[in-house]
């Protein structure tokens, strides 16, 4: 082996070497760093194949909607027609009667005649608006609703993605940030305010954590990981009474809660209350 070779071995072997004695804490960051940019193109194909979703659908109702309109359009003129038809015949017959009642103007006839037909063709045609008009508010209002439809199925669909995000993040004030964004779509959701809530108590911001807990609860008094986060936010606060309250509130309405009680940290001022001592047993 050359030299050259040997100097090439020796760098190789010296970048392995600082790579494994890389800390946890850069490994972790370098995963952060590549699973975010997989997190944004997952959220940029699902908002791509939402936008190809509703243009099939928007492209099918239309496609509906003129076959209705046509069809519609057919039934009338035949009616029309068939009905017209229908109106010679029976004019015919008439004038022949007429004629052998002693009618025998064809002045009187004639004038008879063009009333009749002015009359009933008036007639038909007032009724052919009446259904047209109909039909075209039906699906007018049916247009409405699809459209609503969409719009319904879009929310839920990027609010699902905005919550995944959530999941991947764990940086609190970027939470916060997606919450937001959650709530500028479904202002009323209070597991949203719930979990708003847990992440202001990560930044140990207690009193903006009891607000958005209190938001949450008057959305939903049955929710009760909401309490759950009052509690933790009354609990540092020195608000001992109302703390054991919410927790015991937040037990009663989710049971599962209570394997969770020894691990909070937040607890700790209120561990030693003989109270609490029965809620987590």
């Amino acid at each position: 082996m050359n030299l050259a070779s040997k100097f090439f071995t020796l760098i190789v072997l010296f970048a392995l070497s600082g790579i494994l004695c890389a800390s946890d804490k850069d490994v972790v960051g370098l995963k952060e760093a590549l699973e975010k940019p997989l997190v944004e193109r997952y959220i940029l194909d699902e908002l791509k194949d939402l936008r190809v979703e509703n243009m099939k659908l928007r492209n099918e109702v239309e496609r509906r909607i003129s076959k209705a309109e046509v069809e519609q359009t057919d039934r009338a003129a035949r009616y029309m027609t068939d009905t017209i038809g229908n109106v010679f015949y029976l004019i015919a017959a008439a004038t022949s009667i007429l004629i052998f009642a002693g009618w025998n103007s064809l002045r009187d006839i004639r004038s008879k005649t063009e009333s009749i037909v002015e009359a009933r063709v008036n007639k038909i045609t007032e009724k052919y608006n009446t259904q047209m008009q109909s039909l075209q508010d039906a699906m007018t209002l049916q247009s409405k609703k699809v459209l609503e439809n969409q719009n319904k199925i879009y929310n839920t669909q990027y609010i699902h993605s905005l919550w995944m995000r959530s999941n991947l993040e764990t940086n609190p004030q970027s939470r916060i940030d997606i919450y937001d964004e959650i709530l500028k779509v479904n202002a009323n959701d209070a597991e949203v305010y719930a979990y708003k809530a847990d992440a202001v108590l990560d930044m140990d911001d207690f009193e903006w954590a009891l607000n958005l807990s209190n938001k949450a609860i008057e959305i939903d008094p049955e929710y009760g990981y909401a309490y759950w986060q009052r509690s933790c936010a009354n609990a540092v606060l020195g608000n001992t009474k109302e703390a054991l309250s919410d927790l015991a509130t937040a037990i009663q309405k989710s049971p599962n809660l209570k394997d969770e009680i020894e691990g909070e940290e937040l607890f700790e001022k209120i561990k030693g209350n003989e109270e609490f001592q029965k809620l987590s047993t």
